[in-house]
């Protein structure tokens, strides 16, 4: 079955690609520019200019550390570059005709739409960084280190549909290495380390069948965020629960507190 990834162009994405193609018949991959906005800081004081100046260095400097070998996306696969936000253009649609593609795999891209969805009915699945329906939107392994909610951490394999990080649920998971050491950025970047080994065996299991799929229901308390909730006061607030030993207050009691958010798991791995 041939595979398309939708993704942005960070070594993040590029790792993930690789893993991909490794596991998959990966056909072709349509890298998305990222919406820089999150990165806007020319509105703030000079404080909290610095404040997110050096968030933005930590979490670039972590990205390299954890995928600086993938600079490139794997060679020999077909590679279309996209301005932000035209990823649901026509020639979207031709790319995917020309390359005979069967099934669209998504990680950081703009929303899909119906032209798409329709064209693909089950077979256009998105990781979602975050265990949706606790957190949902944006920053959603961020937030719940503000929150110190550790046991929100996690990834969420889904089918895209029209409700964003809405459908039905194929598996979540946890970063099972994550240490009382770790800062934000290398929670997060474990967290895709461990997506990239997960997510072609998952998607490989659901095309052969052998995946049983959940709808996602609300719960209570579930949460959804938006890129105006990031600001220098929820970066501080997450800093200083990591700073205070949240890590390791999570980790004395790991399994409590995972028992009190379940998640979908269809992979012992």
């Amino acid at each position: 079955m041939n595979i398309a990834l939708f993704t942005s162009n960070h070594l993040r994405h590029k790792y993930f690609a690789a893993e991909i193609a490794k596991q998959l018949s990966l056909k072709l991959i349509v890298s998305e520019e990222k919406n820089n906005a999150i990165q806007e800081i020319s509105t703030y004081n000079e404080a909290e200019r610095e404040l997110l100046e050096n968030h933005f260095q930590k979490r670039q400097a972590s990205e390299e550390q954890f995928f600086g070998e993938y600079q490139n996306f794997p060679s020999a696969i077909a590679i279309e570059k996209m301005e932000f936000g035209t990823i649901n253009s026509q020639n979207t649609l031709n790319l995917l005709k020309i390359h005979k593609i069967d099934c669209v795999l998504l990680f950081g891209t703009s929303i899909i739409k119906a032209d798409i969805l329709q064209k693909y009915p089950d077979k256009v699945i998105n990781l979602h960084l975050g265990l949706s329906p606790y957190y949902k939107g944006s920053g959603t392994n961020f937030f719940p280190i503000v929150n110190n909610e550790f046991e929100c951490i996690g990834a969420t394999i889904h089918l895209a549909i029209k409700s964003v990080d809405a459908g039905a649920i194929l598996h979540q998971f946890r970063p099972d290495n994550i240490q009382d050491s770790d800062d934000l950025h290398a929670i997060g970047n474990k967290t895709i380390q461990m997506a990239g080994k997960i997510y072609p065996k998952i998607v490989q299991h659901y095309l052969l069948g052998k995946i049983t799929l959940q709808a996602q229901n609300e719960v209570e308390g579930s949460k959804i965020y938006r890129l105006k909730d990031f600001t220098p006061d929820t970066i501080r607030t997450a800093n200083k629960i990591i700073i205070n030993g949240g890590v390791a207050e999570y980790l004395e009691n790991k399994n409590q507190r995972m028992a009190s958010k379940p998640i979908v798991s269809n992979c012992n791995e």
